[in-house]
């Protein structure tokens, strides 16, 4: 077994001075000197001293180059980045709350706003403190009835509200935060723990700038949010990305986290902060007295920071399954490898039946976009899309139907080599949801209608690509409009130049090939991220978000673009 060199327990303050003195009691000038009370001695003791400590050090050093020996946080925590691991901070606890409105006023819309405090009138953390909660999404609805419930999800901690800091605050376009606060495991789920404003406008937050090397990267106002080797939290900016300038106002909400101690029992969340509940329609707040509020479930799944030993545990963990299909992404990206899939979706069990079922257990399921359809891939029917504005012809879509089996056997076979033991893979045909968009355009002096008409078809095109979209993506058709507005917006090989000459812009009627305008009760994708309770009537502008399996495509001959009178 090696050792590390110098050996210090061979080298020690003791075993020096008498190596020293032997050494010296060897030559004709100390043969028969006495050591002890002499001048010379204190020399010996002061050179065993400095020997010792520069033995030591030299060994914390030679122990902490490597994770499996390192015992200083700040070194196993640097190892772990360089493992591609990011160490977490604490991790806050979270359930769901129900809220119980009554004597509401019907035809009201009533709002809890993101950050909105829940105290635990009966926890105490060690400093005396009442436990906190907070929302971190706006909630909704439209009061139909005098009373009526909002099942809210809540994560624990105390929401602080960090002002002040420009971009002449950043070092190494790194932003550190006074305390730390609750770092978030999770940043695919749809309640994020913090929130991070330039000059007004939200960031957003990723896990790490990888990504930065890829072509399809589609933003860049993002920023991560690290617990650094000495503890810290701090916000980190990528000059390959955007970077706040020094002039630029930042602004970061976040939760004060517990960790672990933050865990709290069924019932004990119940008391809202004087402003709670807000009535849009009356631009008033809602009286408390009228509000109750419980959790029927104990909070979970709070915990402290990372220490050394989970902290090493967890990189290695995370290195050994980089060569295998362990998570979605996993599945995702090994498949988009080939040329033959453009995009690819994969989930399990818990997106299906979130409380368990264990005949779905180690089951993965795949739906992917061929970059050929047919029968050497997916084979599809055909049928007609007729919208409610005129056109010449219906459009025809496609209705894939079932994976070619030779297709999906050599699929099956080029995953094989990264299969997990009894996963068990299973291919689900996509649903391709059509979308035809009726727009009003009036434009500037100087333009041709029909060229400004062809450009926002042509651009519209290039937004819908495969290549631009993803399973179980968000449809914003405010972005939509945005996208053929921002004239920076272009293709590698057009730049819409026409659409300069747009003055105003707007939807007037939007058609889909799926029925999408019933309430999600029953989980049903796709389905509106608003209640449609909250509106009267039908509002087709409410944002969309697909299902698992659905993939967005553009109807692009029926859509429509007409010119409105100046």
């Amino acid at each position: 077994m090696s050792t590390l060199s110098p050996d210090y327990l061979s080298i020690d303050y003791n075993s020096l001075i008498t190596r020293l003195k032997n050494q010296l009691k060897n030559s004709d000038t100390f043969a028969d000197y006495n050591f002890e009370g002499s001048n010379i001695a204190i020399l010996i003791e002061l050179v065993a001293y400095i020997a010792e400590l520069n033995t030591y050090f030299t060994n914390k050093v030679a122990k902490n180059v490597h994770i499996e020996t390192a015992d200083v946080y700040e070194a196993v925590n640097r190892a772990a980045r360089q493992m591609g691991y990011e160490a977490k901070g604490a991790i806050s606890s979270q359930t769901t709350v129900s809220v119980n409105v009554t004597n509401a006023e019907i035809g009201s819309i009533y709002r809890i706003y993101p950050f909105t405090q829940i105290e635990c009138p009966e926890n105490q953390d060690e400093d005396g403190n009442t436990i906190k909660f907070a929302n971190t999404i706006l909630y909704s609805v439209l009061a139909s009835a005098s009373s009526f419930t909002i099942n809210m999800n809540v994560r624990q901690g105390e929401v602080t509200e960090l002002t002040g800091y420009t971009g002449e605050d950043l070092i190494d376009n790194e932003l550190f935060l006074p305390s730390n606060y609750e770092f978030d495991n999770d940043l695919d789920d749809d309640y994020p723990s913090m929130e991070l404003r330039v000059n007004d406008i939200a960031w957003t937050r990723i896990p790490d700038f990888w990504d930065e090397l890829s072509a399809y990267r589609t933003i860049d106002d993002v920023y991560m949010f690290v617990h650094d080797r000495y503890g810290r939290s701090k916000v980190v900016f990528s000059s390959s990305r955007n970077v706040p300038t020094r002039d630029d106002s930042i602004e970061i909400t976040v939760l004060k986290s517990l960790g672990a101690d933050g865990n709290v029992a069924i019932g004990t969340i119940t008391q809202p902060e004087t402003e709670f509940l807000f009535n849009e329609t009356e631009g008033e707040y809602f009286d408390n007295d009228s509000i109750t509020v419980i959790n029927p479930t104990e909070s979970i799944g709070g915990q402290d920071p990372e220490n050394i030993d989970t902290i090493k545990e967890n990189a290695k963990s995370t290195l050994h399954t980089q060569y295998r299909n362990v998570t979605a992404k996993d599945y995702e990206s090994h498949l988009e490898e080939r040329s033959d899939v453009i995009v690819a979706k994969a989930w399990g069990e818990q997106e299906i039946y979130p409380t368990g079922s264990y005949t779905n257990y180690n089951r993965v399921y795949l739906s992917i976009i061929p970059s050929e359809w047919g029968a050497g891939s997916i084979t599809y029917t055909t049928t007609t899309f007729d919208p409610s504005w005129p056109v010449e012809n219906a459009e025809t879509i496609m209705v894939p139907s079932s994976y070619n089996s030779t297709w999906s056997d050599a699929l099956k076979l080029y995953m094989e080599p990264r299969k997990m033991i009894s996963a068990y893979e299973e291919f689900s045909a996509p649903v391709l949801i059509y979308f035809a968009i009726d727009f009003s355009v009036r434009i500037k002096r100087g333009y041709e209608f029909t060229l400004v008409q062809s450009d926002i078809i042509n651009k519209l095109i290039y937004w819908f690509r495969d290549e631009n979209h993803d399973f179980n993506s968000t449809i914003s058709f405010n972005d939509i409009v945005e996208y053929i507005l921002d004239t920076t917006e272009a293709s590698p090989t057009d730049e819409y130049l026409n659409t300069k000459g747009i003055r105003n812009l707007n939807i007037r009627d939007i058609e889909i090939s799926h029925t999408i305008y019933e309430n999600n009760d029953d989980g049903n994708y796709p389905y509106y991220i608003e209640d449609p309770t909250t509106y009267e009537g039908d509002n087709q502008l409410r944002t969309i978000k697909l299902g698992l399996n659905q993939f967005p495509m553009l109807a692009s001959t029926i859509v429509r673009v007409t010119q409105e009178e100046t």
